[in-house]
């Protein structure tokens, strides 16, 4: 599930977050509550901007461009008409 922790760059990362987080919660906790609203605020725009990569919005434009693939039939559907075949 978390494939990126088996190198060590990835834990040198948590373990910094880990401890920078500590640091602010246990000295600016104040100061950290806040800023959160606008923090998760913030989230929100740059959530969409970054995770739409996957909703399948890539347009391609240009000669590059290849088709879209043919719909597949079915074995029970008819290719020229898309009528169900089989027995009834």
């Amino acid at each position: 599930m978390f494939g990126c922790f088996r190198s060590y760059r990835a834990w040198v990362v948590l373990t910094f977050a880990i401890v920078i987080g500590g640091y602010l919660a246990i000295w600016h906790g104040t100061h950290v509550a806040a800023v959160l609203p606008f923090l998760v605020i913030l989230a929100c725009p740059l959530m969409h901007m970054f995770m739409h990569g996957g909703h399948g919005h890539h347009h391609r434009h240009g000669p590059t461009a290849e088709p879209p693939p043919a719909a597949s039939t079915s074995a029970h559907q008819s290719p020229d008409t898309g009528e169900r075949g089989g027995k009834v």
